[in-house]
């Protein structure tokens, strides 16, 4: 018989690491597997495509408005009917979106096509996983489930570019795009597993929060303030290496998923004590040094950059993630999770154009220095308290 502290232990893990659970983390990297290989996008647009930053910024941004204009009718499917069908759909867009760059070969309408089909199968995949793992996990280990989650993906983040261009550079490109559909098919096989999660639906009588409250449009706000530095290390680093006569870039991805997935394992349960707010902020601050980081010691140092990136975006975006459901209702959780997703993608496709343009109009290092003046903007306006009213 265990011990009262042990025992006590058991009933603290066993509700989160569920059999469910578990087998969504499984599926969920499988999909962080095959959409990760896209990471390395930007060297095949830049060495084969032969387009420049500022023609790499426009086929980023076809992906993110794509994802952009179909969230809201995403977070309404998800939330009105079943998750898991749309999980399968999305990783299913993913093998397609594989298949389908086998026959790029220029900056055209193929490319943009493409580039759309990703943008689905990623609001796909992220919003019903994601609101499925706030289904499942307990209220209090919120934070902790969101990090396992993110950490399923960013495992990914490394393996996959580092095969990526591994296999690009002995075999082929075509060779990762046939493991990424590889990927994605296997993600929707296992996802057909799955079991549906009960949910709470409010009676008539109950109060619903506003899911464009002036609390949750913070939290898109800062959300989007986050994509600043996101994009302009994870889209600009590789053009700006090659620039500089850098053709190795996957040390980057390595260093980025490793501390990552460190914080995502271990820090979730601090998110949750600390306080998510406090969290948010304090990691964001941190994230927005990145980028001028980055335009100082240049790209000799990309595993270092990564690792830093790592921290900031590892904790950033499961405690703003967990703020906007904390904000939410139970029946909106699909909504604001394809806001709060919605808002990264339209972020990641305004800030891939304008500092792509920014870095080819003036240079990398201006583009660097506002992504990260505009994330740590974003870090202020989560801390701002609305003023109360006089009573």
């Amino acid at each position: 018989m265990p011990s009262p502290p042990e025992a006590s232990r058991s009933e603290e893990i066993a509700p989160l690491l569920s059999r469910d659970f578990l087998l969504l983390l499984a599926s969920v990297s499988l999909f962080g597997f095959s959409w990760s290989f896209f990471l390395i996008l930007p060297k095949f647009f830049a060495t084969e495509l032969d387009m420049d930053a500022a023609a790499i910024g426009r086929a980023v941004a076809v992906q993110g408005l794509t994802a952009v204009a179909v969230t809201p009718f995403v977070g309404w499917l998800v939330d009105r009917y079943s998750r898991r069908p749309w999980l399968i759909v999305g990783n299913a867009l993913l093998a397609v979106t594989g298949l389908l760059y086998l026959f790029v070969d220029r900056e055209g309408p193929l490319l943009y096509v493409t580039q759309m089909v990703w943008g689905v199968g990623m609001v796909l995949g992220f919003n019903s996983a994601g609101t499925m793992t706030a289904d499942i996990a307990p209220s209090d280990r919120m934070a902790q489930a969101l990090g396992l989650f993110g950490a399923a993906n960013l495992g990914m983040n490394a393996v996959s570019p580092t095969m990526g261009e591994i296999l690009a550079d002995s075999v082929g490109w075509e060779y990762v795009f046939i493991a990424t559909a590889s990927a994605g098919i296997l993600a929707a096989l296992l996802s057909t597993r799955l079991t549906e999660p009960s949910r709470h639906r409010p009676k008539g009588h109950e109060p619903r929060r506003p899911i464009l409250g002036g609390s949750l449009l913070r939290v898109y706000g800062t959300t989007i303030a986050m994509t600043a530095s996101f994009t302009a290390l994870f889209t600009l680093h590789q053009p700006f290496a090659l620039e500089q006569g850098v053709t190795e870039v996957r040390s980057f991805f390595i260093g980025f998923a490793l501390v990552a997935l460190s914080v995502r394992l271990g820090g979730g349960r601090l998110i949750d004590r600390f306080g998510v707010l406090r969290s948010s902020i304090l990691a964001l601050c941190a994230y927005s040094a990145v980028p001028p980081m980055l335009g100082i010691l240049g790209p000799n140092h990309l595993f270092a950059i990564g690792a830093m990136m790592g921290l900031g975006h590892g904790v950033a975006y499961p405690a703003v993630t967990a703020l906007g459901i904390e904000r939410a209702d139970a029946s909106s959780r699909g909504m604001v999770v394809s806001i709060i997703h919605g808002s990264f993608n339209g972020g990641h496709a305004f800030f891939a154009y304008t500092l792509g343009l920014a870095a080819a109009t003036w240079s990398y290092s201006a583009a660097f220095w506002a992504a990260g003046a505009i994330t740590l903007g974003g870090a202020l306006l989560l801390g701002v308290r609305p003023a109360r009213k006089a009573v």
